[in-house]
């Protein structure tokens, strides 16, 4: 919308430039560069009465005047209105400009929710939830919102109106491939969590996924999911700075002072 209003103004400069002394035309650009102000800046624009205050001859006058003032005034009220019409132009290029390093942002954010998928490890969820919570985000935990008579992939469908979301991977199950020796078994994340990385992988896309996963001898990290950040749970907290460092990296603004509480 602001390029069709940029080029508006483009056309009244052109107008503006071809102006000579006594065409004739003078009247008709005045009018349609007031009539272009208020279709575009509204009728109290501060740029209407800076129109106004544009005078094309001399604001006295006397018999036998020389011609040349006459010449003189039109030459600088022509300077005046294009300098207005130029300012006008930069005006609405830097509005442009904010608006799209906004959509920008607001194509990365949607909400200020943060989905948690997560496994038995009570310690790795309330840990994450509470953190989330801490640097003003709303965690969204499936089993913490009202069903409304829902079936579960319903309900998983209806929340998942997420901007991030923190997978959990925690040492629930244990497997081990038909063909192997059972002491050669190893702990794994509960297979709704594997199928839920997935669903959000493809509904949010890579950078907007973090997986945090739970520190151990013999735990089997998923190896299919190539470009996907897993990041340790350790018990020092380095995983928080990690998970903040993504978030911003996407637009979220996070105050650096939480992080330290």
């Amino acid at each position: 919308m602001n390029k069709t209003k940029i080029e508006l103004l483009a056309s009244i400069e052109k107008d503006a430039q071809n102006l000579t002394y006594k065409d004739g035309n003078l009247g008709r650009v005045k009018k349609r560069a007031e009539m272009l102000v208020k279709k575009i800046f509204g009728n109290n624009s501060d740029y209407i009465d800076t129109l106004k205050k544009i005078r094309f001859s001399p604001a006295m006058s006397w018999s036998g005047m020389d011609k040349s003032f006459y010449q003189e005034s039109f030459v600088s009220g022509k300077k005046e209105l294009i300098n207005i019409i130029n300012v006008m132009q930069e005006d609405l290029t830097l509005s442009n400009e904010i608006i799209e390093v906004s959509n920008e942002k607001i194509e990365g954010i949607i909400n200020d929710k943060i989905f948690v998928v997560h496994g038995h490890n009570e310690e790795m969820k309330q840990a994450s939830a509470r953190f989330i919570e801490k640097i003003s985000l709303k965690p969204i935990i499936l089993h913490e919102q009202p069903n409304r008579g829902k079936t579960i992939i319903e309900k998983f469908t209806d929340y998942s109106n997420v901007s991030f979301a923190l997978i959990l991977l925690s040492a629930d199950d244990v497997a081990f491939p038909k063909t192997d020796k059972v002491e050669n078994a190893k702990f794994r994340a509960r297979q709704n969590v594997i199928l839920e990385l997935g669903f959000f992988l493809g509904k949010l896309g890579r950078e907007k996924v973090l997986v945090l996963f739970e520190q151990g001898e013999n735990f089997e990290i998923p190896s299919d999911y190539q470009g996907v950040l897993f990041v340790p749970y350790d018990q020092e907290g380095n995983w928080k700075l990690a998970f903040a460092k993504e978030l911003k990296a996407i637009g979220f603004k996070i105050d650096g002072n939480k992080l330290l509480e």
